[in-house]
């Protein structure tokens, strides 16, 4: 089912969990703090004491705005982003069984800003994506991403692989990374938005789980159902036995000024199923390349090992591929969100 780079070896089943007991119960119409949209994904199972209390307030699968927002600039006569210039730089992070793994960049050729990019585990369901950063510096532009073994640990030497999305980009466009910390928290979730400047759009984002030891994964939601998204936020949960001590999370989104109306556009769509795990592909509408991705799980015991572009020419259809540690005991529903640009 998984594409695979670098190190490759049967995936380890999960070790049965006893703390999963009693009736499965929904995580229903818990309220974003930030967003303020309505949960529409079940949870994996009745948790714990602790973890019933801490997933009370656990935040929506999604956390889309219903009312779509039309922003964009006065039409020009050329698009934002050169058609075709948007490419895709690869790195395998090294080859080992470290429980956690070193942040691993992906650097862009000199001259180019990075837009976005998505990462890919090879190691099986216990290896968690707890990082996929865009970085702008004076020396160059990079994506970084790192992931960590949960307290089951992944039985065989494992690595990940990392995509940036790099392109030459006008001035004009304005390009900046906006990001946003939390404070440190031991929360069954938490959430970190970062909006646009005013006129900007989101063409990437990003998200970071600082010391959460493989045991909060990590998903970034954007504020809108639509083709336009202002804000994206880095959503983090722990897994379905919790976790006992402090994290932070961080939120990274790309923004940007279109030249064209319709020069940037936000594909998003959910998939729901019962099966331990789905992977689902998303293309861009006709003429237009990807910039950046996005996605997340709300049930516990869920993540992504997968959101990567299928090409790394041009690319136009992503790939999103999620797995749950425990045997799931109803659906449970995969968002993915991929940005498009002419």
């Amino acid at each position: 089912m998984w594409r695979t780079c670098g190190a490759l070896g049967p995936r380890p089943d999960p070790p049965a969990r006893s703390v999963l007991t009693n009736r499965e119960k929904d995580i229903v119409k818990a309220r974003s703090k930030i967003f303020g949209t309505l949960v529409t994904s079940a949870s994996a199972g009745a948790l714990n004491i602790r973890s019933m209390r801490k997933w009370a307030p656990a935040v929506a699968l999604g956390l889309t705005v219903l009312a779509t927002q039309a922003l964009g600039a006065s039409p020009a006569a050329a698009a934002s982003i050169p058609a075709g210039s948007v490419q895709v730089v690869t790195k395998p992070s090294p080859v080992n069984t470290l429980a956690t793994k070193e942040p691993f960049r992906a650097n862009c050729p000199a001259g180019q800003r990075v837009l976005g990019g998505g990462a890919l585990t090879v190691g099986g369901v216990h290896a968690v994506i707890t990082e996929m950063q865009p970085i702008h510096t004076a020396n160059g532009d990079s994506f970084e991403v790192t992931a960590a073994a949960d307290q089951f640990g992944v039985a065989v030497a494992w690595n990940f692989q990392v995509f940036a999305f790099c392109a030459s980009v006008p001035a004009a466009l304005g390009v900046e990374i906006v990001s946003k910390t939390n404070a440190p928290t031991s929360g069954g979730t938490d959430q970190a938005a970062a909006p646009c400047p005013a006129g900007k759009q989101l063409i990437g984002a990003g998200g970071k789980i600082s010391n959460g030891n493989g045991q909060v994964d990590l998903g970034i939601f954007t504020n809108s159902s639509g083709s336009f998204a202002t804000t994206s936020a880095a959503f983090a949960k722990e897994d379905a036995d919790g976790f006992a001590g402090n994290y932070t999370v961080t939120g990274y989104s790309v923004c940007a000024r279109p030249t064209v109306f319709g020069d940037f556009q936000q594909v998003k769509t959910q998939f729901s199923t019962t099966a331990a795990s789905q992977k689902r592909p998303l293309s861009c509408p006709s003429g237009l390349r990807l910039t950046g991705l996005a996605g997340g799980i709300a049930a516990p015991g869920t993540h992504f090992q997968e959101i990567a572009p299928r090409t790394t020419n041009a690319p136009s259809i992503a790939d999103f591929g999620a797995q749950s540690s425990i045997p799931p005991s109803g659906p449970w529903t995969m968002e993915t969100t991929i940005f498009c640009a002419k």
